[in-house]
């Protein structure tokens, strides 16, 4: 397990560079943040609460460490080893979310330093570029206890793992296409959309796997 995880990150070098580069700006930039900060913002981009500095400046990125480490570890973890942690889709996950992190960090340090920029439509358009890659890599995810659309019947069923990923693939790169439609093009700006749009993608895959199943199994039963 050890081997594994010390020999991808050589190869992936460039991520922790880029997750561990805030931690020296952060550095850098101390003495000049204020002592309370803001830590979170509502739906239309606006600040709703307020802490101090080294939230922003360490905690944020050793999320971003943590989270990346993380995903290492899970396919190791897996009894049946159906999942590798060089995959492409693992590999353009973790590529994915570390570059996440670092485009929040960046976002939140500009706002604790007063730069002006609209939270909502970039931290909108970073969801809508996650949604892309996760649902152009959806269908390559195999059967695992772990990471993917994780249902009682996708679990029961490889061919319905199969199928549901392949679905839950297109939606989410039709979500991610309306992420960022709705993040740039002015007067589309609808309250909650955003959830709106996370949860029913996250449903009808769901809710698919279901139907699948049955109809896997009413075949199956014909068929004795």
């Amino acid at each position: 397990m050890a081997t594994n995880i010390k020999e991808t990150l050589k190869k992936e070098w460039f991520i922790l560079v880029l997750l561990l580069l805030p931690f020296a700006v952060s550095a850098v930039l101390w003495s000049q943040l204020p002592e309370l900060v803001p830590i979170h913002f509502n739906f239309r981009g606006e600040v709703d609460r307020w802490g101090p500095k080294w939230k922003n400046a360490f905690l944020l990125p050793a999320i971003g460490v943590g989270i990346y480490l993380s995903m290492l570890i899970t396919p190791l973890l897996d009894p049946k080893k159906k999942i590798a942690i060089h995959q492409k889709a693992m590999f353009a996950t973790r590529i994915a979310i570390s570059l996440f992190f670092a485009g929040m960090y960046a976002l939140m340090m500009a706002k604790s330093l007063d730069v002006k920029l609209d939270m909502r439509v970039w931290l909108q358009a970073g969801i809508g570029v996650l949604f892309l890659v996760f649902g152009n890599y959806m269908g390559a995810i195999k059967h695992n206890y772990f990471i993917g659309i994780r249902t009682p019947w996708t679990l029961e069923s490889a061919e319905v793992w199969k199928k549901t990923h392949r679905l839950g693939g297109k939606v989410f790169v039709v979500s991610g296409l309306l992420i960022l439609l709705f993040a740039f093009v002015p007067g589309l700006n609808v309250p909650h959309f955003l959830t709106v749009l996370v949860v029913v993608s996250a449903l009808i895959p769901s809710v698919y796997s279901w139907f699948a199943y049955r109809a896997i199994k009413s075949f199956d039963g014909k068929g004795e």
